[in-house]
């Protein structure tokens, strides 16, 4: 059975005040409406402090989870946890996307076109070393140079599906 729900909810992370702010929209809302109905702020500092490591594990797991939902459960599925853990770890949080592809950082596809071999392959060589190591590797001139390519025509590509609306 299909529900349709003629509300939707937004959840923005407010970092600096630590702490998750949600609003229900009215989708149904006419023009000049203000389409919020109800606001709440949940507060960090408002867990009891017992439950601060499982909050924080908690949140690692969704992530790993919502971020590869594009990948089926099944082979690639913990390669494609992996590729969001090596993101959460060199600090980025938003990730880019390739359509029908699991996600793949414009440097790792850099490096894989320089060094002549698959994305896949350059993951696997990658995961060889630490932290450091990894990040100098993507941090080389050349691989910079060419993720940049790679990420202005990311941003630059667009299909237009007004015809099919």
């Amino acid at each position: 059975m299909i529900r349709n729900n003629p509300f939707g909810l937004k959840a923005d992370l407010n970092v600096e005040g630590m702490s998750v702010d949600f609003k229900v929209i009215n989708k149904l809302a006419k023009e000049g409406e203000n389409p919020v109905t109800e606001t709440e702020s949940f507060k960090v500092a408002d867990v009891h402090a017992n439950l601060h490591k499982n909050v924080v594990l908690y949140g690692v797991s969704k992530l790993l989870q919502d971020r590869s939902s594009d990948v089926p459960t099944g082979p690639g599925k913990l390669a494609a946890m992996r590729e969001v853990m090596e993101l959460l770890q060199t600090g980025e949080w938003e990730r880019e996307r390739k359509v029908g592809a699991p996600v793949v950082r414009p440097e790792v596809e850099a490096l894989a076109e320089i060094k002549g071999c698959s994305v896949a392959d350059i993951q696997n060589a990658l995961r060889k070393y630490d932290k450091v190591a990894r990040e100098k590797i993507l941090e080389n001139e050349k691989v910079v140079a060419r993720a940049a390519e790679i990420r202005a025509k990311r941003e630059a590509t667009t299909v237009d599906l007004s015809d099919l609306g």
